[in-house]
């Protein structure tokens, strides 16, 4: 055969066959990710042993998209839709990407406004200025969520949805705030980042509102170290949120097709989980109720041999068989004995917390929102605040929401763990209780 004769013509092919190509992730990298976990330096050797000797070991393909094996990512996202309770649900590598993509997806923007609780983790309200829009800041109350009447108060011609967090593992108030939504023509965004799993009268979480956004940092209920999920039960919402969390160039039903309908194309941003956080994800949502069942279980424990004093009360539950039981709340009359229980639990040895003390910064709370409050902006735009007239801009101060300083101030947050012992509760109990006596 001619070998100058073009392989198009029917020649033979010049570069066929090439050699394989291995993966450039091998038994280095998977000891690498072994080593995160803590194990005996004998049981690591033997690991090395049977790695070193498998001459089937090929590495992963760490992207979900175009992945010749099925994605663990995908995975993750059926079995978390699932749980929820929703038709969709969206991988992606925080629950700050979710929010962002969730106020995208909604087509929030310049010159709207997004109510949000003066308690929260500040990526709330940042990711509402993120996307150009105003926060909005409401009280909350003795649920340390949302106030229903204060949200009623702030909303404006220019609202366009309420953030409802989930705080601290517990319910917000979700009839009255769904039915003020309903009313008022407004979107609602949960923010589940510290609450998944919870429930508010048999539904979960994350299924209620438009759309859910959760946290699967190391420090939550579920974690992958990094990620976070979107979920809705809304198709449009879900493929403007897909397309937003991945540049916005893919994700259609046609990828190349012209528009369904307006809103369908536009320039995005890339928010994807890793193969490697979604591994994890998914063997952490099997678990899911295994480590619920451990909240639930210890939080009663405690509170059943909990005797309270006549002047302490315990948070209020919108909905006690909903709240997740990792954290148990207490108000304390006043600020100075709630500083003075909170430095003698922590003596006993109790994993107690304050919530707000003017000295101490906490990027939870509202004052210390200073990117807000003074109009901070990323360019000389000056957006978001340069999105609506400065009259029509929320006047913010520090004191703003009275309400959720002062239950913010006298409260104390025992923080419960899944898999404490039957003794371990009762340890937290006395601890609690000998220190109340002495109030």
């Amino acid at each position: 055969m001619d070998k100058s004769l073009l392989a198009v013509n029917g020649g033979p092919r010049a570069a066929a066959p090439l050699s394989p190509q291995p993966s450039k992730l091998g038994r280095e990298e998977l000891m690498e990710l072994i080593g995160l976990w803590e194990m005996s330096p004998d049981v690591r050797r033997k690991i090395e042993a049977l790695l070193a000797g498998d001459t089937a070991l090929r590495g992963p393909h760490l992207f979900r998209y175009y992945n010749p094996r099925p994605s663990k990512v995908a995975e993750a996202e059926q079995l978390f839709a699932r749980y929820i309770g929703v038709p969709h649900a969206l991988a992606v590598n925080s629950c700050t990407s979710a929010l962002i993509a969730a106020f995208r997806a909604l087509g929030i923007g310049a010159g709207d406004e997004v109510i949000v609780p003066g308690y929260t983790f500040f990526a709330t309200a940042a990711t509402v200025g993120a996307c150009n829009a105003i926060p909005v800041i409401a009280d909350v109350d003795d649920t340390l969520t949302l106030d229903p009447r204060d949200v009623a108060r702030k909303i404006t011609p220019r609202t366009k949805a309420i953030a409802v967090v989930h705080m601290r593992g517990a319910p917000a108030q979700m009839d009255e705030l769904l039915a003020l939504a309903r009313r008022r023509r407004l979107a609602v965004v949960e923010d589940v980042a510290q609450a998944c799993g919870g429930a508010y009268k048999g539904r979960m979480l994350g299924s209620l509102g438009t759309i859910g956004c959760f946290s699967f940092d190391y420090y939550k209920i579920l974690n992958c170290g990094e990620g976070g999920f979107l979920t809705t039960s809304d198709e449009w919402l879900f493929t403007r949120a897909q397309s937003w969390h991945d540049t916005a160039a893919c994700w259609r039903p046609n990828r190349y097709a012209t528009e369904r309908r307006e809103g369908e194309l536009f320039c995005g941003e890339n928010y994807r989980m890793s193969e490697l956080q979604g591994a994890v994800a998914v063997a952490q949502i099997r678990q899911a109720g295994r480590f619920l069942k451990g909240y639930r279980t210890n939080r009663d424990r405690i509170l059943r041999a909990l005797k309270l004093p006549g002047n302490v009360a315990l948070r209020r539950l919108s909905d006690p068989k909903g709240d997740t039981g990792s954290t148990i709340g207490i108000y304390l009359p006043d600020v100075e004995k709630t500083k003075w229980a909170l430095q003698a639990m922590k003596a006993e040895g109790l994993p107690a917390g304050g919530l707000y003390d003017a000295q101490v910064k906490d990027w939870h709370i509202y004052p210390y929102w200073e990117h807000i409050l003074a109009r901070k902006a990323v360019a000389p735009d000056g957006l978001p605040w340069s999105g609506a007239p400065r009259r029509a801009l929320p006047k913010y101060s520090k004191d703003m929401c009275p309400r959720t300083l002062d239950y913010l101030s006298r409260c104390v947050m025992i923080n419960v763990q899944w898999a404490w012992t039957a003794d371990d509760c009762r340890k937290v109990a006395s601890g609690m209780n000998k220190v109340l006596r002495a109030l």
